[in-house]
This record gives structure tokens, C-alpha cells and sequence, in this order.
């Protein structure tokens, strides 16, 4: 009899917390790649709109949706995030959207994490090569860039009433130990 395959996250629940930041994992978040097809923008557009109330981002930035957010991550593409199942989320995708994009599941490609804190500005500034101080990356904004020489996708969140700032930094899997690795070794988490 063949055992079941049990899923685990990227990064088994890492967690950074000092008095000026806070880092975490952010599991049980789907994610959906949907790529516009050749003249599907209206209808991508109509669809987006009628089945989350929101419009499609304009590149560099994200809009929020209900326990998710729709980011622009490419040209004509865009990554649908949403604490779900993936079969769930794909499922109502492609019941909507069927014709105007094609869509891959990504959830287990990629690694999610919430930086947030006093401390995000200067450790973003430490590890990211764009601006994301807030006159230049306003909460809404969203990037494709790299971190300490990982592919990353970046997005300022609005943050919660606990929290000063916040950033949602989303990386390949491959890559997601290093990233927690640079970020454990970034002041404020890490001090000589």
C-alpha cells in the first residue's frame, strides 16, 4: 500500500520577530497565474470586474480583492493571490475568465512573506534594488525585482491597525531559504 504525500511549506513556518519588524511565512495562499490572451483584455477586464468587483492592475501595481490580491507581476499577466484552495481558485478562474486568459497554478512554486513593522522601510532599502520608501512605493504599489540576488515580487500592503508598514515579498520556492536567509541576516533581525 502506497503512503499519501503530505504537503509542506516553503520555509516549515519561518519566523522573525523584533521590537521594530516582523517577519513570517504566509501559507494556505493560492496562487494563480493568468496570462491575457491575444485581444482578451476587454473581456478579461468584464470578467475580473464581475466576479471580484475590482479592475485589473495597472503594471506596478496590486488591487485588493477579498482575503487575497490581483498583482500585475508582467506585461499582460497577472497573479491572482487568494487564501483558498488552488483547485477552488482555479475552478471559479477559469468559470469566469475562460477565453479571455490562460492559467496555471502556481501555489507550490512560490514562497509568501509578510514583512511588516517600523523596520520595512530600512530593511527594504538594505536588501531591494528599487525605491520602496513610501513617497516612491505608496501602499497599492507592486514590483517584479530582485532581493539580495533572488527573483522577487514585491507589493506594500496597507498594514494593520498593529502595524506600522507592511510588504508582501513573494519568491520562487527554489529560492525562498535564501531569501528567509537574507532576511534573518538583515539589522534589525540580525545585529553585530
Amino acid at each position: 500500500m502506497a503512503s499519501q504525500l503530505t504537503p509542506t511549506s516553503p520555509l516549515s513556518g519561518f519566523a522573525l520577530k523584533v521590537p521594530q519588524a516582523e517577519c513570517a511565512e504566509q501559507t494556505g495562499m493560492a496562487i494563480i497565474s493568468v496570462s491575457m490572451a491575444k485581444s482578451g483584455a476587454k473581456k478579461l477586464a468584464s470578467a475580473v470586474k464581475a466576479a471580484y468587483g475590482v479592475a485589473l492592475p495597472k503594471p506596478g501595481q496590486y488591487v485588493a480583492i477579498k482575503d487575497g490580491m490581483i498583482v500585475s507581476s508582467a506585461r499582460d499577466q497577472f497573479f491572482v493571490c487568494q487564501k483558498t484552495h488552488p483547485d477552488k481558485l482555479l475552478k471559479t478562474l477559469l468559470d469566469c475568465c475562460s477565453g479571455a486568459a490562460t492559467m496555471t497554478d502556481q501555489s507550490d512554486a512560490w514562497a509568501q512573506i509578510m514583512l511588516s513593522g517600523a523596520a520595512c522601510s530600512a530593511i527594504m532599502e538594505r536588501l531591494c534594488h528599487i525605491d520602496t520608501t513610501s513617497a516612491a512605493f505608496p501602499v497599492g504599489s507592486a514590483a517584479r525585482t530582485s532581493i539580495e540576488h533572488m527573483g522577487a515580487i514585491i507589493a506594500r500592503i496597507k498594514p494593520t491597525a498593529k502595524q506600522t508598514d507592511a510588504f508582501i515579498i513573494l519568491t520562487p520556492r527554489s529560492s525562498a531559504k535564501d531569501m528567509a536567509h537574507a532576511l534573518a541576516h538583515t539589522p534589525p533581525f540580525f545585529s553585530i
